[in-house]
């Protein structure tokens, strides 16, 4: 970078550097009292790097092929338990991409059943229907009724999450007989460790408890004893952010 770009650069962001000496004795006369201080503690590197790496992230046909993929995946193993359903397969996407760090494009949301992303389900629903895999019903079960080329994913879910495989089964038996209640639950307190988390919080299951009726009114429906009792089980199965010991 030239010096001509590099001042103006600078410049349209209000710094002018000095380009003489006389320049440079009036800035350090009327900076020479000036002194920055940052708070540190209030710094989170962690926050700061999901964010650029959120905003860099240019999202491409991939992306959205492999979530559809992982969708494929979890329905196929999951469309015969009568608990299968939007809801519960929405959960499990958001714990399989937390739990493994996985890169795949979802936007969870703070809604009243836990992060949710509704522009995902439509989308899955429509590829799981075009690539004849399985049939979204409401009204009858199994609500994801198989189709013609069902188990014809495998080959890009190999392809894509090799590595992650014995992650995601893992929680796909985990919670194979789960209801949705139980699985949105964690999901929920997950997102709510990480907040804790990002927000470099002390994480205790007192706090957890407090950020969960936070996180709506609707959460009134969890006794507080279930709550505790979920979090001492994620705690214990390691489904959790952190390997830290909750207090």
């Amino acid at each position: 970078m030239n010096n001509s770009i590099f001042d103006d650069y600078w410049g349209e962001i209000g710094i002018d550097f000095p380009k003489n000496e006389a320049q440079l004795n009036s800035f350090n006369k009327q900076y020479c009292d000036y002194s920055f201080e940052g708070n540190i503690n209030a710094i989170n590197p962690s926050s700061i790097l999901k964010s650029l790496k959120k905003e860099s992230k240019v999202i491409s046909g991939v992306d959205y092929h492999k979530r559809t993929i992982l969708a494929a995946e979890i329905v196929y193993q999951l469309h015969k338990e009568f608990t299968m359903g939007h809801l519960k397969l929405q959960k499990l996407i958001y714990l399989c991409e937390q739990c493994t760090n996985m890169q795949i494009h979802t936007n969870f949301l703070k809604q009243a059943m836990g992060p949710f992303d509704p522009h995902m389900m439509r989308s899955i629903d429509k590829q799981l229907k075009k690539n004849k895999w399985f049939n979204f019903t409401k009204n009858d079960f199994p609500l994801y009724k198989p189709l013609d080329n069902i188990g014809s994913h495998k080959i890009w879910y190999d392809r894509y999450f090799e590595d992650y495989s014995t992650q995601i089964n893992f929680l796909i038996e985990t919670f194979r007989k789960s209801k949705s209640d139980k699985v949105e639950l964690v999901a929920t307190i997950y997102a709510c460790w990480l907040e804790a988390i990002d927000n470099n919080q002390i994480v205790s299951e007192n706090l957890l408890l407090e950020k969960v009726y936070k996180w709506s009114k609707e959460k009134i429906k969890f006794p507080a004893s279930s709550i505790q009792r979920a979090i001492k089980w994620m705690d214990e199965k390691g489904i959790k952010p952190s390997e830290e010991v909750i207090i």
